[in-house]
């Protein structure tokens, strides 16, 4: 059974409510961010570490995520939640250094064309989402651009975004899952709308890193004085 958590937990320096909400509705983008502010507490550091990484790797920010990887190796053991995303993102990275690694001038006809889909196959979500909206190709072919954006707007955990561009584009999307996707992204969103306990309750009951937030809940409460 989830603990209650302490009111004390929403007033801190560092937005640790927030980040928990975030990583709850999947809106990884914006957890990453938030972990990173949240890693500022030193005693929520070991739990920052384990969600920051797990929000960075599936938003594709794996130069925050090495930053992550710093307080992870203070573990004596790399959570398996962690360990899966990391090994999975490892070809990633791979490709992103052959990719820097080479010669623009070389290669500019093929950027020029293919840029969008070279931006996804190395995880730059954000960046894909930027280049396509404003490219000519998403004007003069959208049948080519939506499916790319709305691969990107669901891994970043772009709801809102997601749901609507699959309701004005349905017809462009070739999505086996395309249904299951827009029913749980409509759920995600809904969840940003609750109450933050109900969300704090989920990652207690759901996110594998949730015995460290327990804990660091029911040391709040012990450490507050005894009713009279």
């Amino acid at each position: 059974m989830s603990s209650d958590v302490d009111p004390v937990l929403l007033n801190l320096n560092v937005p640790l409510i927030d980040a928990v909400c975030a990583s709850v509705c999947c809106d990884w983008f914006e957890a990453a961010d938030l972990w990173f502010e949240v890693c500022r507490e030193p005693r929520y550091h070991h739990l920052a570490v384990q969600c920051g990484a797990e929000a960075a790797l599936h938003a594709g920010l794996l130069d925050l995520a090495e930053y992550f990887y710093l307080g992870l190796n203070e573990l004596e053991v790399l959570p398996e939640f962690v360990k899966v995303l990391r090994e999975r993102s490892a070809p990633i990275r791979m490709a992103r250094i052959k990719y820097y690694s080479q010669k623009l001038a070389k290669h500019r006809e093929r950027l020029r064309i293919d840029t969008g889909q070279e931006l996804l196959r190395l995880h730059f979500f954000r960046e894909a989402v930027r280049f396509l909206l404003v490219s000519a190709q998403f004007r003069d072919d959208p049948a080519a651009v939506a499916p790319l954006l709305a691969r990107a707007y669901w891994m970043l955990g772009a709801h809102a975004s997601f749901i609507s561009l699959c309701e004005t584009h349905r017809a462009l999307l070739d999505d086996t899952d395309l249904g299951g996707k827009v029913a749980r992204a409509r759920r995600l969103l809904i969840r940003r709308s609750d109450p933050p306990m109900k969300n704090v309750r989920r990652f207690q009951d759901q996110h594998p890193a949730a015995p460290i937030f327990t804990d660091l809940v029911e040391r709040s409460v012990r450490r507050q004085p005894a009713a009279v």
